[in-house]
């Protein structure tokens, strides 16, 4: 398989940081496979580039939908 989309972001959640991730694969048949990165393993290499963002990103569980949700006014 190889990664061609990996995007998401860390992000503190109880004061630990989190991993909210979202990948799309391709297999050796040509078909690709996306959702949430939930577990992964690497080999032989895997190269990402990240950014800083300009504030740091905080979530804040929503009491709507029960979702820890990143709070823009955080």
């Amino acid at each position: 398989m190889a990664v061609l989309s990996l995007i998401g972001d860390i992000a503190p959640d109880d004061d630990a940081p989190k991993v909210h991730a979202h990948v799309v694969v391709g297999r050796a048949d040509g078909a690709a496979h996306g959702g949430h990165l939930l577990d992964g393993r690497v080999w032989p290499t895997l190269e990402l580039v990240l950014s800083d963002a300009p504030k740091r990103l905080r979530r804040r569980t929503d009491p709507e939908t029960g979702l820890a949700l990143i709070d823009p006014a955080a």
